[in-house]
């Protein structure tokens, strides 16, 4: 017996000194390339430098002054690109697109969406999803979208009649969660007669929440191997208290134990998925689109067996697409409207200009036999608008609200300009440093607001506001209509001056996305 454990000693030794030297291996992967990286800790890498800093872009775009435009990092035992070199760029989301499709996944849940699945799951979803989004299709949506805007605007009458100083953002974000549930799911939710409805709550907590602080999050990243088990443990609990919610604490109290939103949401959409398909539409919304390829039976991902005749979605596919694309609808669209409301405040100029093109728009679809609708500006009008496109893109070029996305997993071993990168390796493009470039976005300084610097044409990975490649967001169009329809009619009736608390309350914050916290301002009537 004591031999035994002697021996099994011996066993343990062995295999820990063998890890440590893997893990020592691993951590000259940039080295033996001549790949500059910052220092780091053994185990976590940067994560432990990434983790206490108050904002994880901001300290990528440090270590790209410091180290160039192609240097490397650790997450935990992952090596890991960060660039923002535009021909590397084009190289890994383009080029060799087929290589890098997938992003490296820390989520918890199992990837069953077109935002987090990879390979053939991801083409399969996004063959569905895509028509959605087409040009006929958005022009079928306009109505809805500004029939969700003819409600903000009520509310911000009010505030332009009593002269008040007021948080514009709180409107965006209730009146384009609005948009996505009755644009998307078909839901007519009144949420911006309604504020506290429970669904909305949820879903700002998603985004109020700093999930990269998370001890489950951190542990998915120091050990992505184990993240399938951490996942099952951490949804396991969420389950349970669930359960307590629903079966045990109204027998004996009012109170109820915090459930995590996207567990809480997913549970919730399985009788919106039931009362659509016993009562169908005629409606074409995302929903609708994917209930028509769903299937009862199990989905087989194999390549060989990836024709069109299998592309179907299974419920569960089908539910945390919803997930998805209420989130993305929601916050994404809410805080690029922010920040443009932001800058016409601080920029009276452009406003002018903005309005100056709106002036000499139609009013209208002529078309239509709905009197009120034809002063409502349609895709097919918000579409031609040279100043308007340069403001928004000028918005998304200097706020990237979703740049920690912008990342790809390599898929093989393959050559990138000349770099060696092996299966598993990350490219994080440096969305940041890339918006800001001098040399990309001169000769004008890039930290100034000027939307005629989109008169010039650049470079195709200078702009990364909706990713790039196949795999860029699926929601663009939807999202760019939306911004410019509720734009065109905000600047034709009001203009906007900055209000008492616009500077000192913008705080762009960065949690889930990143954000400003409030945007104060003043709608003036204008006069004919």
């Amino acid at each position: 017996m004591l031999l035994l454990s002697i021996i099994l000693l011996f066993i343990c030794i062995g295999l820990t000194i063998y890890f440590l030297f893997l893990l020592r291996q691993r951590y000259q992967y940039f080295s033996q390339r001549g790949i500059p990286t910052p220092p780091f800790r053994f185990f976590f890498g940067h994560l432990q430098t990434l983790w206490n800093s108050a904002s994880f872009h901001r300290q990528l775009e440090s270590w790209t002054k410091q180290y160039g435009k192609i240097y490397g990092i650790y997450q935990g035992t992952v090596p890991t690109f960060v660039v923002s070199d535009p021909d590397f760029l084009q190289e890994v989301f383009i080029k060799q697109f087929p290589v890098f499709q997938g992003r490296h996944e820390i989520s918890v849940r199992k990837p069953n969406d077109v935002a987090s699945s990879s390979g053939a799951k991801w083409r399969r979803h996004r063959h569905i999803i895509n028509p959605t989004f087409s040009a006929a299709k958005l022009k079928m949506m306009s109505p809805l979208i500004n029939g969700c805007i003819s409600n903000l605007m009520e509310k911000l009458a009010d505030h332009a009649t009593n002269n008040s100083q007021f948080n514009i953002y709180v409107y965006y974000k209730r009146m384009t969660m609005d948009v996505i549930c009755r644009c998307a799911f078909g839901l007519d939710t009144d949420l911006q007669n309604n504020p506290n409805n429970i669904y909305f709550k949820k879903v700002e907590e998603i985004f109020t929440t700093n999930f990269r602080a998370h001890i489950v999050f951190k542990f998915a990243q120091l050990a992505p191997g184990m993240r399938n088990i951490i996942g099952k443990i951490f949804l396991g609990m969420n389950k349970a208290r669930a359960f307590i919610n629903i079966h045990i604490l109204p027998l004996i109290s009012t109170k109820q134990l915090h459930e995590i939103p996207g567990p809480w949401l997913v549970s919730r959409l399985h009788p919106i998925i039931e009362q659509r398909q016993q009562m169908p539409t005629s409606r074409v919304d995302v929903l609708q689109l994917m209930l028509q390829a769903i299937t009862e039976e199990k989905i087989n991902d194999d390549v060989s067996n990836n024709s069109k005749a299998n592309y179907r979605l299974t419920r569960e596919e089908i539910i945390s697409n919803i997930l998805i694309f209420m989130a993305a609808g929601y916050e994404t669209t809410s805080t690029a409207l922010a920040c443009a409301t932001y800058e016409l405040a601080r920029h009276p100029e452009v406003l002018e200009k903005l309005q100056s093109e709106i002036d000499q728009l139609p009013l209208g679809n002529d078309e239509t036999s709905d009197e009120e609708a034809k002063t409502y500006p349609d895709y097919d009008i918000v579409a031609q608008m040279p100043y308007m496109d340069k403001f928004v893109s000028e918005i998304l070029r200097m706020y990237p609200i979703a740049n920690v996305a912008i990342q790809r997993c390599a898929s093989e071993d393959t050559i990138v300009q000349g770099i060696k990168i092996e299966k598993g390796t990350v490219v994080y493009a440096d969305v940041y440093s890339v918006h800001y470039d001098r040399e990309l976005w001169g000769p004008e300084d890039p930290y100034v607001f000027f939307p005629e610097r989109h008169d010039i044409k650049r470079h195709p990975m200078a702009y990364l506001a909706f990713g790039a490649g196949p795999r860029h967001c699926i929601g663009m169009r939807f999202a760019l209509i939306e911004m410019k329809i509720l734009l065109v009619r905000l600047l034709r009736e009001y203009s906007i001056l900055p209000g008492d608390h616009l500077e000192s309350k913008f705080n762009i914050r960065e949690r889930s996305v990143i954000a400003p916290e409030e945007v104060w301002v003043k709608l003036v009537k204008r006069t004919a």
